[in-house]
């Protein structure tokens, strides 16, 4: 798109009609977006036009168009955070940092996209927006909670969105609608203001190429001084090494991460072919048991409760009263964890990081499931009969947020039923030029980004 602005070949006009068209004909169907301005995107593709053809474009993004999911501020637009506690009328009166480097780089944010209230289920429904369904089966949930971000690139209305992840909600949500999901080390982009779910909240870039996201995350990871957790700004193109052989590098596999949880057949089927494939790229693949010094579930928990409790204790009476009753449920639990249990868990928590800083000495990479089951029915925050605080059936994801390492999940291919499923790729803390490497090794041998859903 890029490259075409810039030959004149194609216009951001051209671009952002066709990118509306196609909201309007998904949108009735998938329901991933809770806000779109229209007027606000037009009228900035036209200004785009002009510094293209006068060839002063503002940065590597110009004219794209771009969508934010609604945990995060862009000024001028609604931020509800997926909640009825919130008023329609509350308006961001400035960008988050993510958003302000967007900006500076020229790209058009068209719009919020759907989360559940506060981000705090792995599926994308709220009392806000109702369901947001999965473009490959719309009685399917495309995960959560950056569903609508996901559906967003996975139809085609937008090539790159703004993902959060705190438990798995820029993964979970890729996984299931079939494009690249990267979550950035803890500090890599930065954030303003600070979130009650830090350290371990992230937010970032998906699209359907690994080369999008490493372009995007050249724009997004640029300095903020607001933010006293950024990591050291690092002036490079993330796109540079993309080519890189794999050949040699030491993977390693586990298809349980340590827990007793069973994967459905698909699932594995999906792992063992993404191995398949590192094997015949030239790496070196082990099977292994992740030796984790805690019980990594009860030490999540610890934080999932308190982070909730600190953030829904700061809430009026009217509104508790509007929050989704899975954050009360667990603010509840958050009010009751005592000094010693939460310092437990931070100890549990700094073990869990040296426990994969050691690992990773052995191993560049490691590969799991993202979820142990494809895209389940809409309707339910877990697949039948699981209850819907129970985290212990999805163990994937939400470890490594608690070690802030980067991980992405990279598609893999289609159940029987047509459903997509990821796999999940780690990488040693601030080593998120590996896992772009690699996925886009694998993504250079089975491109997903030909296979999109089909208009009902």
């Amino acid at each position: 798109m890029i490259a075409a602005f810039r030959d004149g070949t194609l216009s951001p006009v051209e671009v952002m009609e066709r990118s509306l068209r196609r909201l309007d004909e998904w949108e009735p169907h998938v329901n991933a977006f809770v806000f779109v301005d229209y007027d606000g995107a037009r009228a900035s593709a036209h200004l785009s036009e002009k510094r293209w053809r006068a060839g002063t474009p503002l940065g590597l993004l110009d004219g794209v168009p771009l969508a934010v999911k609604d945990l995060v501020a862009v000024a001028g637009m609604p931020i509800r955070r997926g909640s009825l506690a919130w008023p329609e009328s509350m308006i961001a009166e400035s960008d988050a940092p993510v958003v302000a480097r967007l900006r500076e780089a020229g790209a058009i944010l068209i719009g919020k996209t759907a989360t559940p209230d506060s981000g705090c289920r792995i599926v994308t429904e709220s009392g806000v927006h109702g369901t947001t369904r999965n473009p490959y089966d719309l009685s399917r949930t495309p995960g959560g909670s950056s569903g609508g971000s996901s559906v967003a690139v996975a139809t085609g209305v937008v090539p790159i969105a703004i993902g959060t992840d705190g438990a798995g909600s820029i993964r979970i949500p890729a996984s299931s609608c079939n494009h690249f999901g990267l979550k950035p080390s803890f500090g890599r982009v930065p954030i303003h203001p600070p979130t009650h779910f830090a350290p371990h909240a992230v937010m970032g870039p998906v699209s359907m190429s690994v080369e999008d996201t490493a372009l995007a995350y050249n724009v997004v990871t640029r300095p903020e001084p607001r933010d006293p957790y950024a990591l050291p700004y690092q002036a490079v193109d993330w796109r540079e090494g993309l080519g890189a052989s794999l050949v040699g590098m030491r993977i390693a596999v586990s298809y349980d991460l340590g827990s007793a949880v069973a994967i459905d057949p698909a699932v594995k089927r999906a792992v063992e072919s993404t191995v398949k494939c590192l094997v015949e790229l030239g790496a070196q693949i082990d099977e292994v048991k992740i030796p984790w010094p805690c019980d990594v579930h009860e030490t999540f928990l610890v934080f999932w409760q308190t982070m909730y409790w600190n953030s829904y204790r700061a809430l009026s009476e009217a509104q508790r009263e509007q929050v989704d009753p899975l954050i009360g449920s667990a603010a509840g639990l958050g009010r009751r964890v005592g000094l010693d249990r939460y310092l437990s868990a931070c100890n549990a928590r700094q073990a869990m990081a040296q426990t994969m800083q050691i690992f990773h000495q052995r191993y560049t990479l490691l590969v799991t499931p993202v979820m142990p089951v494809p895209p389940y029915h809409v309707g339910r925050a877990t697949p039948s009969p699981v209850p819907e605080d129970d985290w212990t059936w999805c163990p994937f994801t939400y470890p490594f947020n608690l070690t802030q390492q980067p991980a992405a999940s990279v598609p893999s291919g289609f159940t029987e039923e047509g459903l997509p499923v990821g796999v999940q790729l780690v990488a040693a803390n601030g080593n998120e030029h590996v896992l772009l490497q690699v996925a886009h090794a694998i993504e250079q041998v089975r491109p997903w980004r030909n296979t999109r859903p089909a208009l009902p």
